[in-house]
């Protein structure tokens, strides 16, 4: 018990940091393609927040319940998702862009407040190993995009293509944290958010790569 409750308080702590220490934490991880887009404002104001959330989730030390681990990550993942639809309202050039952006962003407001309520219903009670190794990878793997080689190296001096880029990687992220969660999910609640946030997510995909040729 006393090793769940620790974790626990790590879990709400995690959680709770303010952003401007979510940033400063961000900006000041290590790595040649850290330094390399910080000294390109155009790729610095889309990354920060990325890299702020995988840092978050990183730091999670998972209770090993499907249910209330997920309900963290989609948290964290979900505010990630916000922060970057806010760089592409506040400095994006495309009208069609932004605007997308805006109608994004008040669907996944009322994401976040979905799960805020249901965190508030539920506790860890139920450990399960293979859920965690599963979603353990999920994490890796937006590690991985976030080094040297990845996602930086997709972006370019186009700072509403590079919101392009990066969204497809974040929603796809989404769609396979969702996943993972409902092969060992049992919350109602959230099984039924996991299962249309992939719905959704496809969505904004198809919405935003149609929006690419618009690019110039």
């Amino acid at each position: 018990m006393k090793g769940l409750h620790t974790n626990i308080v790590t879990w709400l702590f995690a959680a709770a940091l303010s952003s401007t220490s979510i940033i400063a934490c961000a900006q000041s991880t290590t790595g040649a393609a850290t330094a390399s887009t910080s000294a390109d404002p155009i790729k610095t104001q889309l990354m920060v927040p990325m890299r702020a959330m995988v840092d978050k989730m990183k730091k999670l030390q998972a209770t090993g319940d499907p249910d209330f681990d997920y309900a963290f990550q989609a948290k964290i993942h979900t505010q990630g998702e916000m922060d970057l639809l806010k760089q592409e309202i506040q400095n994006g050039k495309d009208s069609a862009l932004k605007q997308m952006a805006q109608n994004l962003l008040t669907t996944t407001q009322a994401d976040a407040n979905l799960i805020d309520e249901t965190l508030k219903q539920i506790k860890p009670s139920r450990p399960n190993q293979a859920f965690v190794q599963q979603q353990n990878k999920n994490i890796q793997a937006m590690v991985l995009k976030l080094q040297q080689g990845g996602t930086e190296g997709k972006l370019t001096s186009d700072f509403d293509k590079n919101f392009v880029t990066i969204l497809l990687e974040h929603r796809q992220d989404a769609i396979d944290l969702a996943n993972t969660y409902l092969q060992y999910g049992k919350n109602a609640t959230l099984k039924d958010f996991a299962q249309k946030l992939v719905t959704k997510a496809q969505t904004e995909m198809t919405q935003a790569k149609a929006a690419l040729p618009k690019q110039n």
